[in-house]
C-alpha cells in the first residue's frame, strides 16, 4: 500500500482481481483520504463459477468485499454505507440474505440501501454488494 497522506486516490486491486478492471472498466476499490469506495462484488467461487445458492453467493460477495477493504487498510466493521442489489426483489432474497448479512455486519450497523433489480452482471448472480468505508484508528494496518 502506498502513502495515504496525499489527496491522490489509491486504486485497490487485491490479488486475483486484476482482470476486473480492464474487462469491465472499473477498479475493485478506491481509497481517497480515509474513505474507501468498493465497487459491487458478486459471489464468485475461486474457479470463476457463481453458485446457485443465494446464501453462498452472499458469503462470497462479503469475502470479496473484505479483501478489497483490507487492501485499503480497513475492515468490514469500518463500513459506513452498504449497497446491495437483489435479483428478483428484496422480499424474496432477504430470506437468505439477512442471516448472512447479520454474520458479517453485526451491530453497530452501517447505513444500508438495498434495491431489487431485474438482472446483475453475471450469469446466475442473485446478489451484488458494494460499500463505502471509513478507515479508522481501529482498522487493521
Amino acid at each position: 500500500m502506498t502513502d495515504t497522506s496525499t489527496d491522490a486516490p489509491i486504486r485497490l486491486v487485491p490479488e486475483g482481481m486484476e482482470q476486473d478492471g480492464p474487462m469491465f472498466g472499473l477498479v475493485p476499490g478506491l481509497r481517497t483520504g480515509d474513505l474507501i469506495f468498493v465497487s459491487g462484488q458478486l459471489g464468485i467461487e475461486e474457479d470463476g463459477t457463481i453458485p446457485a445458492d443465494g446464501a453462498r453467493q452472499s458469503e462470497l460477495a462479503f469475502e470479496a468485499l473484505r479483501r478489497v477493504l483490507a487492501e485499503g487498510g480497513a475492515a468490514l466493521a469500518d463500513i459506513v454505507h452498504l449497497q446491495t442489489f437483489h435479483k428478483g426483489g428484496m422480499a424474496v432474497t432477504n430470506e437468505w440474505f439477512l442471516p448472512v448479512k447479520a454474520r458479517y455486519l453485526p451491530a453497530p450497523f452501517p447505513t444500508w440501501t438495498g434495491v431489487g433489480v431485474a438482472d446483475l452482471g453475471g450469469e446466475g448472480a442473485l446478489i451484488e454488494i458494494g460499500a463505502v468505508a471509513r478507515v479508522s484508528s481501529r482498522s487493521p494496518r
